[in-house]
């Protein structure tokens, strides 16, 4: 009867650790005007970031969506040291989604003359080497660098989506919708 019991227990806490590890880890950030330093930035335009943890924790799969962007310029994922709110600043870049890549020049971004109402970016970040600055592969802090230190900070509140834009026009102030290089809008990843 004992065996009986000890097998009973031992399948059920199978069944429900396997429950368990079949829910997704799943992140959300809502975009609003603010950009990586903080400051607020006048703007209608928002967004909405979406991000799930699969693979067994070995992958994270992204999808952002936007309303009202005009001359995006660049966006990215920014991981700060300490858990940040919008009106903190945001930290480093650690994830570039448009320009894939970081420029080959500085301030050379992606500036898309059109308005972007719907998607911004989607796809998979499956690889340590796809991470750069703070979250650039570090084999002497695997939990801090890499995949998993992008979502530990995920996790940690650490992490924000920032969407810039440019209009390249020197004779227009900046800071504005359609013309903030800093970032227009902005939301922590929780």
């Amino acid at each position: 009867m004992k065996k009986r019991t000890l097998v009973a227990l031992a399948l059920g806490l199978a069944v429900a650790t396997g429950a368990q590890a079949d829910r997704a880890l799943k992140f959300r950030a809502h975009l609003d005007g603010f950009n990586a330093a903080g400051q607020p930035v006048a703007t209608n335009a928002t967004g909405q970031a979406r991000f799930e943890v699969i693979d067994g924790g070995t992958a994270v799969r992204y999808s952002v969506k936007v309303a009202g962007i005009e001359n995006m310029f660049m966006a990215h994922i920014h991981v700060a040291p300490a858990p940040v709110a919008v009106t903190d600043p945001a930290g480093p870049i650690a994830y570039w989604f448009a320009p894939s890549t970081p420029p080959a020049a500085p301030g050379a971004g992606v500036s898309v003359a059109e308005r972007i109402d719907g998607d911004l970016a989607s796809g998979l970040i499956y690889s340590d080497q796809q991470l750069v600055g703070v979250l650039a592969p570090d084999p002497e802090n695997p939990d801090g660098t890499g995949i998993r230190g992008l979502i530990n900070a995920m996790m940690e509140g650490r992490a924000s989506v920032v969407v810039h834009t440019n209009d390249f026009d020197p004779t227009t102030p900046p800071g504005v919708a359609g013309d903030s290089p800093p970032g227009e809008i902005r939301g922590t990843i929780e």
